[in-house]
């Protein structure tokens, strides 16, 4: 018995080891699952996955079925009806009057009334019914047609607007993934030669060639250089953790994206340095009309201020007559569930005419009517501020063009200045912060350079975005055109 139990404790404390021991294996590598894709892949997968696309892809189908709804309200409804009632003995006796008449009078009040009257009460009754309703005019039921397919319109530009707007933040979000990799190589780079200098000037101090303050200076340069170096990494996560969240993989996850920026972004990025500025700026130079047609989101917001003012009709249904129409055949009451062989039938026509509602049905219409308004000129003001926008947007392009080529002319220059430099140092002809200095100023151009592209593209896919023509960016085979 004591081995038994000796036996099954072991058991249970082997088995427990086993599991402390694969345990963080599991989920290391479940924490470490890697995702790779280029810009295409996370194009398909935002269509597929992102739930802000999804949920327009439904709103459709629900603004569909709605306007399917409000076309039923003008169809006749069927139906039909039975009923079973019981009623105690009292009752019963009170209501039954027949029974006075009854046989001649022998049970009746009244000796020598010899006739029959049909009994109308039962203790045990059924009655059936079949009703047919149908309006004839209802100034909301007609009113709701043109508010189902307003909404199904604006369903669908929705849908379009969020679907823009995902993928431009797809593809911006992993550009900025890009940006910031190729920013954290630099970086990365130049700390490693800071690292070998700061090295050498340590050994140079030691040997009595260098003073203290200068290989402080190199040190300060390093501890410079391992700061931005963090900060590049910390940027690069962020960039990460964003295109994570849109592309719904888990924020735990790796992921590797492909270094290469597709062709079709530098095409357009080549094709806007050729073009002069007066070109650049005629772009934007759109009427409100055709602007409205090309952007999703103001496509969206005109389709929803026109619902606002469908609900601003619709109060005035309250001061409408409404007309309906209402036909029952029936079948006459008795005491079985057998349909009786009589059958009345009853057609009404219903008409009613609001007089007076204590001024509330005015107060609505009113409410609605400024409701209205205030849409309209919200709608107004993000028609101005999306032409701001674009302005904006292509006097960034002017500007970035121009910055692109004094960059490259930068580089050139500190690549050039930073040879000689070099040269002079090794001579002992200059200071270390002078070298430094140069080092430091060819490193900085040469972010600018990167910033300055990426910039630019970032703009040129900005400008696209709000002339609603981002499908360029995107292949054929997932474009929805």
């Amino acid at each position: 018995m004591v081995i038994n139990c000796i036996n099954r404790i072991l058991f249970s404390i082997s088995m427990l080891a086993c599991i402390l021991i694969f345990l963080p294996f599991t989920l290391n590598g479940q924490e470490n699952e890697t995702y790779y894709f280029n810009i295409d892949d996370a194009i398909l997968r935002a269509l597929e996955q992102n739930n802000q696309i999804k949920a327009g892809e439904y709103g459709i189908q629900k603004a569909k079925w709605d306007k399917r709804r409000a076309q039923t309200a003008l169809l006749p409804t069927v139906t039909f009806n039975t009923r079973y009632t019981w009623i105690d003995d009292e009752t019963y006796a009170l209501r039954d009057f027949s029974r006075y008449f009854r046989d001649g009078g022998m049970d009746s009040t009244m000796p020598g009334m010899n006739f029959d009257i049909p009994q109308t009460v039962f203790q045990n009754s059924f009655v059936t019914s079949l009703d047919v309703n149908m309006t004839l005019f209802n100034w909301m039921v007609i009113n709701g047609l043109s508010i189902a397919s307003a909404t199904e319109n604006a369903a669908k530009y929705q849908s379009n607007s969020t679907r823009d707007r995902i993928l431009f933040e797809i593809i911006a979000g992993y550009m900025n993934v890009l940006y910031n990799q190729e920013i954290l190589a630099l970086q990365t780079d130049y700390l490693g030669l800071s690292k070998l200098n700061y090295d050498k000037a340590v050994r140079m101090q030691e040997a009595g060639r260098y003073s203290k303050v200068e290989a402080l200076r190199w040190k300060v340069d390093y501890q410079q250089q391992l700061s931005l170096v963090e900060n590049g990494k910390s940027q690069l996560r962020s960039a990460k953790a964003i295109l994570r969240r849109m592309l719904n993989i888990p924020m735990n996850a790796l992921i590797q994206v492909d270094l290469q920026i597709p062709d079709r972004f530098i095409t357009e990025s080549e094709k806007i340095k050729l073009m002069t500025a007066e070109n650049i700026i005629d772009t934007i130079n759109v009427d409100d009309e055709k602007l409205i047609e090309i952007n999703a989101a103001l496509k969206a917001m005109e389709s929803n201020t026109e619902i606002s003012k469908l609900l601003y009709k619709n109060t005035y249904e309250k001061f409408a007559p409404t007309i309906s129409l209402n036909y029952q055949y029936a079948w006459r009451e008795n005491n079985t569930i057998e349909l009786d062989d009589y059958s009345p039938q009853t057609l009404m026509i219903n008409f009613s005419f609001p007089l007076f509602s204590s001024f509330q049905d005015y107060s609505h219409l009113k409410s609605s009517y400024y409701e209205y308004r205030q849409n309209k000129e919200l709608f107004e003001d993000q028609l101005k501020n999306t032409r701001y926008i674009l302005t904006e947007t292509v006097n960034k392009i002017i500007n970035l063009r121009t910055q692109i080529e004094l960059s490259k002319t930068n580089i050139e220059y500190n690549e050039h200045n930073y040879r000689i430099v070099e040269q002079q140092h090794e001579k002992g002809l200059i200071s270390n912060i002078d070298f430094i200095d140069a080092k430091l100023n060819l490193q900085n151009a040469k972010l600018s350079d990167v910033r300055n592209n990426y910039d630019f593209i970032s703009a040129i896919l900005e400008l696209y975005y709000l002339l609603g023509d981002l499908e360029r960016f995107i292949p054929d085979y997932l474009s929805k055109n």
